[in-house]
């Protein structure tokens, strides 16, 4: 038998070991190829496709090989340390330092080589399907050619077969550095019994609730400061929840005699707190990655799924006019608007208002209290009834701040009353503030200032101290299936001159949004599975690592007269809690998050959310029926 013979015979009598790092490394390989044929891609090189996007797709494949390099190096970490024992009985039979790094060098270029095969041929075979799916999501003209070009190929092939061996020749250093005997006896870990401290126990549920407490309360104006925080809180309260108050919350339970002594909960409790001690930091990992998969897949699939309603939420209405010089140029354009409308066939509802300029001569400093829109309760309401929200009433002599986007968070007109005068009138009125209203009726325009909705008698005394020049008219029109009536607004684009008017529909902002929100989920669902299978990987290398000493410990329950029915339902559960209870905490971390989003948007994000949980749960179970399935066979084939 030559050298590599002999490494490869060692690949394959351990492939149940690398089965998991090689799945998850070849889909990588996959992602990072299909996205390399993208941008390689001769309409997307010769400019056919908007440049964004393919900085978009180009951000994913950086992240995509950050995110390789780091689940590589620990999955090589993690594969030396397992064979550290037969690495020292090969030392003691006489192999030098030199075969033996020759050796590992071999066996990890092997698995290397197959997995970049495996997944260039996977993601060849899955491009077609990528390119289809990517000119569905982005509605572009005509779908795009199935084309791969060799830099894509030759990319993929040097980028992970460098990372590859770069990460092996890396991780030979922790063998070096080892004596024979500390390899022969690398697997034996003398297990002390498990401490842990009640104040930083505490300290694990301060910072969680910190940072949910964060999360929870969160608006559009602080969530960019609040991100960083909130994930360092998470981050520290994750790991010490494992290190310290999972064995604070696991000696709880074995004072519960009732459900302690039943069955076989004795022998599962006390090494489940060896195991939840031994694999803090693992379990710690796993949850954040899986956190991030699920806010990541969660947040994506809201904003792209609840577009329209956020569209509408920040639009009111399909179509607005306002006016920017004189009232007929208004007029002029506005019944152009009308007669185009029904020249294409589409019913439609309109309301038209005027609008009074005013300030607050007691804030001369302030810019938003100089430029102040006065608009009546009447009018308020009845664009409400355009935009399908509900009526308000005010109280007599009010006044109350109309938020010009459903942002919350933002408001630059507060207090318990105003001082209210009309340019070019000496005459001041002061009014009592009411509660900011938190949903506009009206599309937002730069044309139009900090608008207050006023009783209508109100606006009557103010309206009649206006004089023209500080009068603003606006139309508001709405019709049904707006985001399919592309052609109205590119011929009331060509129709309206926008100097004398300002037009602004809701559809091309749907547009956009769509744009945006289609390459962001399209990018970020093949990252966040990526992340979600690497998560599930770790878990699956812990369990091989451990197997050995595991074997061990139900060997000698079978002495003990344990049958091999309860022996598997003590791996079971061993394993069922070392798969969920990561992916429960990551829910809730999770579902902070969504908590978060959903004070950033118009629309529930309760049902997508959710429906998204589901499905990795699904994914979840599969996996874990395998696994416990690979492992049970394991244990029962040593023993």
């Amino acid at each position: 038998m030559t050298f590599r013979q002999f490494a490869l015979h060692n690949v394959r009598r351990n492939f149940s070991r690398y089965a998991a790092y090689f799945l998850s490394s070849t889909f990588a390989v996959t992602v990072f190829f299909m996205y390399a044929a993208f941008i390689f891609h001769p309409d997307v090189v010769n400019g056919t496709i908007r440049p964004s996007v393919r900085r978009g797709i180009f951000a994913a494949e950086v992240i995509v090989f950050l995110f390789s390099v780091f689940f590589i190096f620990y999955s090589t970490s993690s594969f030396l340390k397992l064979r550290k024992k037969d690495f020292g009985l090969l030392t003691l039979l006489g192999i030098t330092r030199g075969q033996l790094n020759k050796l590992i060098i071999i066996e990890n270029s092997i698995i290397a080589l197959l997995s970049i095969a495996t997944g260039m041929v996977f993601g060849a075979l899955l491009t077609k399907i990528f390119f289809m799916m990517f000119s569905v999501m982005l509605d572009l003209p005509s779908p795009l050619s199935y084309y791969i070009a060799w830099k894509a190929v030759a990319s993929t092939a040097i980028v992970f077969l460098v990372t590859f061996e770069a990460i092996t020749i890396m991780t030979l250093i922790t063998i070096r550095s080892s004596q024979i005997v500390e390899l022969l006896t690398a697997a034996k870990k003398p297990k002390k019994p498990p401490v842990y401290s009640l104040w930083l126990s505490l300290l694990a549920v301060i910072c969680l609730a910190i940072g949910y407490y964060l999360a929870y309360t969160s608006n559009i104006m602080q969530a960019g400061k609040r991100v960083l925080p909130i994930l360092l809180l998470v981050i520290i309260g994750t790991y010490f929840l494992y290190t310290q108050a999972s064995i604070g919350l696991l000696r709880y339970y074995k004072k519960q005699k009732h459900s302690y002594y039943r069955g076989t909960n004795l022998i599962t409790t006390a090494e489940l707190t060896y195991k939840l001690k031994d694999n803090a930091r693992i379990l710690s990992m796993v949850t954040i990655l899986t956190a991030v998969t699920f806010t990541s897949t969660g947040v994506l699939a809201n904003l792209y799924f609840g577009k329209k309603a956020e569209a509408e939420a920040r639009f009111p209405h399909a179509i607005a006019l306002i006016s920017k010089k004189e009232p007929k140029a208004f007029e002029n354009k506005l019944q152009i608007l009308k007669n185009t409308l029904r020249d294409e066939h589409i019913p439609f509802k309109s309301h038209k208002a005027a609008f009074i300029r005013a300030y607050n001569p007691k804030k001369s400093e302030d810019y938003a209290m100089q430029n102040l829109v006065l608009m009546r309760v009447t009018d308020y309401n009845r664009f409400a009834d355009l935009a399908g929200q509900p009526h308000i009433s005010l109280p007599a002599n009010t006044a109350a701040y109309m938020q010009p986007t459903p942002d919350q968070g933002y408001e630059p007109i507060k207090g318990k009353q105003i001082a209210i005068a009309i340019k070019n009138s000496n005459e001041t009125m002061v009014v009592p503030l009411a509660k900011s209203i938190p949903q506009p009726v009206i599309n937002p325009s730069g044309v139009i200032g900090y608008m207050l909705v006023v009783p209508d008698h109100l606006y009557d005394k103010f309206h009649r101290l206006a004089a023209e020049e500080t009068i603003q008219y606006y139309a508001g029109i709405s019709y049904k299936n707006w985001e399919v009536k592309t052609s109205v607004i590119k011929k009331l684009n060509r129709l309206i001159q926008k100097d004398d008017v300002d037009f602004i529909n809701r559809l091309e902002l749907f547009n956009q949004m769509k744009q945006v929100f289609s390459l962001m989920l399209f990018i970020g669902f093949f990252v966040s599975v990526l992340f979600f299978l690497a998560a599930d990987s770790i878990l699956y290398f812990k369990l091989y690592n451990d197997l050995e000493q595991d074997s061990k410990q139900y060997e000698a329950l079978s002495k003990l007269g344990l049958t091999w029915k309860e022996m598997k339902q003590i791996a079971a559960k061993q394993v069922a809690i070392l798969f969920f209870i990561p992916f429960v905490v990551a829910t809730v971390h999770a579902g902070f998050a969504f908590k978060m989003l959903q004070n950033m948007v118009s629309g529930s994000v309760v049902k997508t959310s959710s429906l998204v949980i589901i499905i990795f749960f699904f994914v979840q179970l599969c996996y874990y029926f395998l696994i416990r399935s690979l492992y049970t066979k394991k244990v029962g084939q040593v023993m």
